[in-house]
């Protein structure tokens, strides 16, 4: 059992997305939309009508969010797939929810002996189903909760977690500015899949987002995985122990979205823990880039990203909100 998960999960996490540690559930660190994907992969402090950024950060919920529904789906890597649903109410005096699940369908996976022949195959799947809380107690600041059960199955075996999110926000509407902290998927797992308790893959990430004034961009920056400091490999492409300004490097993400503000906009982000790690030597594989557009008509919200893995992997992400409401979207 233990060689059948570890190979699912060193797939996972040297194809999907470099993780800290041997976690279970890395899954839950997948961008939660389209719009956040082409962000960088982290952002957690944009503070608008998307409620999709409310499953990774419920202090961003706001009375924009109110009836907002998203779903988010993509072909991942080696066959896999992976999507999300996000809804978000508003009630009076400040209080707001959230509900959201995602899933991941890692699809057939061959099943080998350990002389390494195939005897056949085996399926796996994570899932999260979730709610969130916030309240809006002063003008410009909102704290908020959330709370996730996980499910996961590899071939006959399964384990249940629950996990948490807390968050706080700091947004001062005159002059357009974010600043977010979460906390991320920290939990217990309370049915392991072959007796060994797991750690889930907590995170700490602090993030700024800004609309100027005299250029139509939204800027966005994100120091992720803040719980701790190494989160680089030992060695960079040239086989030399990475050093103290690229350890720092790696916990950051950026995004860029032109025209926040109309109908059509154009997304440009890098993440450079993705782009050190997984570039080709003496190759331009463009790795850690990422970018997309979003389209908005009448109630309808259109989100595209591409994200750039390394030379041989790329993901295609595509979301689609619906104002319930019945107010068109800003």
């Amino acid at each position: 059992m233990k060689k059948i998960y570890l190979s699912l999960l060193l797939f996972y996490v040297g194809t999907a997305q470099a993780q800290v540690g041997e976690n279970v559930y890395p899954f839950l660190n997948l961008p939660v939309s389209a719009r956040q994907a082409a962000l960088g992969g982290d952002a957690i402090s944009i503070m608008d009508k998307d409620v999709n950024f409310a499953a990774v950060n419920p202090a961003l919920l706001n009375p924009d969010m109110h009836q907002q529904v998203s779903v988010n789906a993509a072909s991942y890597l080696a066959g896999s797939t992976y999507g999300t649903l996000n809804y978000g109410h508003v009630f009076e005096n400040g209080h707001m929810i959230t509900a959201n699940a995602r899933y991941m369908d890692y699809g057939k996976i061959p099943r080998t002996d350990e002389a390494g022949f195939q005897n056949g195959e085996f399926g796996a799947f994570d899932a999260a189903l979730g709610a969130g809380y916030a309240y809006h107690f002063e003008k410009e600041w909102t704290i908020g909760a959330g709370v996730q059960v996980i499910n996961s199955k590899i071939d006959n075996y399964t384990s249940m977690a629950v996990a948490g999110t807390i968050g706080v926000t700091y947004h001062l509407d005159k002059t357009n500015e974010t600043l977010a902290l979460a906390a991320r998927n920290f939990g217990y797992q309370f049915k392991t899949f072959d007796g060994t308790r797991e750690n889930l893959p907590f995170r700490i990430d602090l993030g700024y987002t800004k609309i100027l004034k005299k250029f139509p961009a939204a800027l966005t920056i994100t120091a992720h995985d803040l719980q701790q400091f190494n989160i680089s490999s030992e060695l960079d492409l040239n086989g030399q122990e990475v050093g103290f300004t690229r350890k720092i490097m790696d916990h950051f993400s950026f995004g860029a979205e032109l025209f926040p503000e109309s109908s059509f906009r154009i997304r440009l982000g890098y993440n450079v823990k993705r782009g050190s790690e997984l570039a080709v030597l003496d190759q331009r594989s463009f790795a850690g880039l990422s970018a997309g557009f979003g389209i908005r008509f009448n109630a309808f919200v259109i989100d595209y990203s591409h994200i750039r893995y390394h030379s041989a992997s790329n993901v295609n992400m595509l979301g689609i909100s619906i104002d319930l409401s019945g107010n068109r979207f800003d």
